[in-house]
């Protein structure tokens, strides 16, 4: 009887934080988007937080994947609470995504100010 209540107790809590995760790029997109419009002060001050750690990592330049396809690429993060990068969607699947996607994906970002945070690149 334990055991059931313990794993009630279980799937109530983590039911909610895997609804948050996009079943696609669309769904990540629209996240991002009505993210960005609601808590846009928010969003725009971890964006530069984001940007300058990325920056002094090199993380863009470390795996080359800015030459690995042309074109434009928009990618999701979806960042969790702790600053981890635990989803990757993009609008296209290529080298240069894939590239990418095995940069980002688990990486540590300093914490966002919410959770789950979703991080919206253009990569030219």
């Amino acid at each position: 009887m334990i055991k059931v209540f313990l794993a009630s107790i279980f799937l109530l809590l983590a039911l909610p934080a895997m609804a948050q995760s996009a079943s696609d790029f669309a769904q990540a997109n629209a996240r991002a988007d009505a993210q960005w419009k609601r808590r846009h002060a928010e969003t725009s001050k971890y964006a530069d937080v984001w940007a300058a750690f990325n920056n002094a990592q090199h993380l863009d330049e470390r795996d080359g994947c800015y030459f690995k396809a042309e074109g434009e690429l928009t990618q999701i993060l979806e960042i969790d609470a702790t600053g981890k990068v635990a989803g990757y969607y993009t609008d296209r699947d290529n080298a240069r995504s894939q590239c990418w996607r095995a940069t980002y994906l688990g990486l540590g970002f300093p914490k966002p100010p919410f959770a789950p945070y979703w991080h919206k690149l253009v990569m030219h």
